[in-house]
């Protein structure tokens, strides 16, 4: 059994994944210094940009209320305004990690080590996390024990989300002729995870009843129509190791336009709590689709992680075109219009 000292977030965080045989805790401190400069409509702000300094003052201040799922909301339209802004990335992966929205954080966390590979060391314990709680225990492994080897090392997160919030948090404050009045920063600390959730808001479904049409559709940010055309041979696929499916979509049913060239992680399980490795499993050719077969593809988070879109309950999110499924599909569009953005 390993022992940690109470208070540290890096050390509480370690606690929390079963993984380690070590019991929950997971203590989130204070990390808000406001910033006292005034934004006028002459005035871009530290990000370049008026639009961009209001929507991130905005986003600032839905984290410091503890609305999260507005935070999220604004941190992705931050990433799409400015793709090379670092902060919001980490933005996006608190807010996620608040609600405990696996997918959100690892596409948060990917996208950041795409634009500083050097992060992806220094988060070692942050995205092992992740992919934990994704069910990934192979890749989740080297970068836990990472994280138990260097567990003396503080995490980056609380000093980016400080500069985050100090950069974003901006006073407007009288003015007497030239000289500014200046506020006292209030202390702020991050609310405690509140006891009771709403439980479809932070994990999962993972028994046999989430396997739904209705349910893929309405937890997916994306679904389209796409045909297989081969995938990445690699002498490292198992069945917690899938291979990269290339697809290409042929035809947008729900959610943004994404490239027509589609990575697919090929997951061989649905991602149920009863899901085991079936005995004597082998990897195969002769489990891929048929070349140019076509099928009905459900995306929960349109971030792709280390270059591949994760499917809606793994194997699931990966149904047959034919007249049947799609006649499915239609009459679930049919009835949710208006809710497919």
């Amino acid at each position: 059994m390993l022992k940690y000292v109470t208070g540290s977030r890096r050390k509480a965080r370690l606690r929390s994944i079963p993984l380690l045989a070590v019991p929950l805790s997971l203590v989130l401190t204070g990390f808000l210094t406001p910033s006292v400069q005034a934004l006028d409509s002459d005035d871009v702000g530290v990000y370049g940009s008026v639009t961009v300094s209001r929507s991130a003052q905005t986003a600032a201040k839905a984290m410091k209320k503890g609305s999260w799922a507005e935070a999220q909301g604004e941190y992705k339209k931050l990433i799409g305004m400015s793709p090379n802004q670092e902060d919001f990335y980490f933005g996006l992966y608190e807010a996620s990690h608040k609600m405990q929205q696996w997918n959100e954080c690892a596409g948060a966390l990917s996208q950041l080590f795409d634009l500083k590979p050097a992060y992806k060391d220094q988060m070692a314990l942050e995205y092992g996390e992740c992919m934990f709680h994704m069910n990934r225990y192979e890749e989740a492994e080297p970068y836990l024990k990472k994280a138990l080897a260097n567990i003396a090392q503080p995490s980056i997160v609380e000093s980016k989300l400080r500069r985050l919030m100090d950069k974003s948090i901006i006073d407007y404050t009288p003015q007497v002729g030239k000289i500014l009045e200046y506020k006292e920063p209030e202390k702020f600390v991050r609310p405690e995870r509140a006891e009771k959730m709403d439980v479809s808001q932070v994990a999962e479904d993972t028994s046999e009843k989430s396997l739904t049409f209705l349910n893929a559709f309405m937890k997916s940010e994306s679904v389209v129509v796409a045909e297989y055309k081969g995938y990445d041979k690699s002498n490292l696929i198992s069945f917690y190791n899938p291979p990269k499916a290339n697809f290409r979509i042929v035809e947008y049913l729900k959610g943004p336009p994404l490239n027509k060239a589609l990575p697919i992680r090929y997951e061989f399980t649905r991602k149920l709590s009863g899901d085991e490795k079936p005995k004597d499993w082998k990897f195969a050719d002769d489990l891929m689709p048929q070349k140019d077969s076509k099928w009905i593809i459900f995306i929960p988070n349109c971030v792709p992680t280390d270059g591949m879109f994760d499917t809606f309950h793994g194997s699931y999110g990966r149904q047959e075109y034919n007249e049947s499924n799609i006649d499915e599909l239609s009459k679930i569009i049919e009835q949710h219009k208006g809710q497919t953005k």
